[in-house]
């Protein structure tokens, strides 16, 4: 079964909005969806993560007061194969209160009434400061329960209101991770239930390993037949570019396999910096090696990235397509190719730090 296969959940979860496939070097991956406020993604490994902020959820926000009560997130995480559990985690790093001070103590669900409108407490277990976990016995009973109303609150130890979190969209984006890890028509499911035993649940695919050559930084002279392949590829691939003059941006690594990794200037404009990536092979030349992008076995771009440099102590190239919402990806030079290492994505701007951002791909490097 493909990961996080799109095909036919578009009928099936009416009003979720898959993102589209994107120019190269731009966002957002088709293993991120939206559905109403909440985000959901899956990597490669069939791991499964959905977030309680959208780019629907961030534009209403912006437009409105957001109230006075904090706005915590709500995270669910199952990873794959029939004995994975769900998991429900409660984040307070962004709005409201941070990571200093009372966090809540509870979470319930909330409805629209006179007076009292939140449900039964769920017991939250401090992790570490502003995240906490929902009670593993709670998670079946306040996900049931969520179904019938577009909002979850917080309370502190005393009662107090703490803060309101949306589940506008949430039973869509557990659906989409019930579909896409097999459990669809099983007891392990977490909406489709049905009573296909657990072992029915396809196990997790492997993750690639990749082999990662690292190196070390050299001086970035080359010989004339190289110099003349390295204008070339620049002018071919960076028609932007201003040939004339030094480039700020060059530099050159020599990688364990013998190999020169270059790294060129491709772009004029300081606030949005790209670069070429390039390969010098001895006796055999400079090559632009495409740089795969193997989420949904989509084909491999222009190893032309924004905002990118090469760290020699892991191998690994890593690029970001911006700064508070995007993508970040990370490949490797494995002697023969490039090989991609990881990625996430997050398509809200919403300060999210990039710790929490969506796994969409990740490989074990050796």
């Amino acid at each position: 079964m493909k990961a996080c296969a799109l095909a036919g959940l578009a009928a099936m979860l009416a009003g979720g909005a898959q993102a589209e496939d994107s120019p190269p070097g731009q966002w957002i991956a088709p293993e991120v969806a939206e559905f109403a406020d909440w985000s959901v993604a899956c990597d490669n490994a069939r791991e499964r993560t959905a977030l309680s902020v959208s780019r629907d959820f961030v534009a209403r926000i912006a437009e409105g007061d957001p109230g006075d009560y904090a706005q915590p997130k709500l995270w669910v995480k199952r990873l794959a194969g029939p004995e994975a559990r769900v998991r429900v985690f409660l984040d307070t790093t962004v709005w409201g209160e941070a990571s200093a001070g009372e966090g809540p103590a509870t979470l319930h669900v909330y409805t629209e009434c006179d007076g009292d409108c939140t449900g039964r407490a769920y017991h939250l277990i401090p992790r570490e400061p502003g995240r906490y976990e929902l009670a593993s016995a709670d998670v079946a009973a306040f996900l049931t329960e969520s179904v019938k109303t577009p909002r979850a609150a917080t309370r502190f130890a005393d009662g107090r209101m703490h803060g309101i979190v949306t589940t506008a969209g949430m039973t869509a984006a557990l659906r989409f991770i019930d579909e896409g890890q097999g459990r669809r028509g099983t007891v392990t499911a977490i909406y489709a239930k049905g009573p296909a035993p657990a072992r029915t649940v396809p196990p997790p695919p492997p993750r690639e390993r990749v082999r990662a050559l690292r190196g070390e930084e050299v001086n970035a002279q080359a010989s004339f037949a190289t110099d003349a392949a390295l204008v070339a590829a620049r002018a071919r691939e960076c028609p932007e570019v201003n040939l004339q003059g030094p480039d700020p941006q060059r530099a050159r690594w020599k990688l364990a396999s013998g190999d020169y990794l270059w790294a060129l200037g491709c772009s004029d404009n300081p606030h949005a910096p790209r670069r070429l990536w390039m390969i010098e092979t001895p006796d055999e030349g400079t090559a632009a090696f495409p740089l795969p992008r193997p989420e949904q076995g989509r084909p491999a771009e222009r190893p032309v990235l924004p905002n990118s440099d090469f760290d020699p102590a892991s191998g690994q190239i890593t690029a970001y397509s911006d700064g508070k919402c995007g993508w970040r990806r990370r490949w490797a030079w494995t002697g023969r190719a490039f090989a991609m290492v990881d990625a996430v994505e997050m398509p809200a701007c919403y300060g999210i730090p990039l710790y929490q951002w969506l796994q969409t791909y990740r490989a074990i490097p050796d």
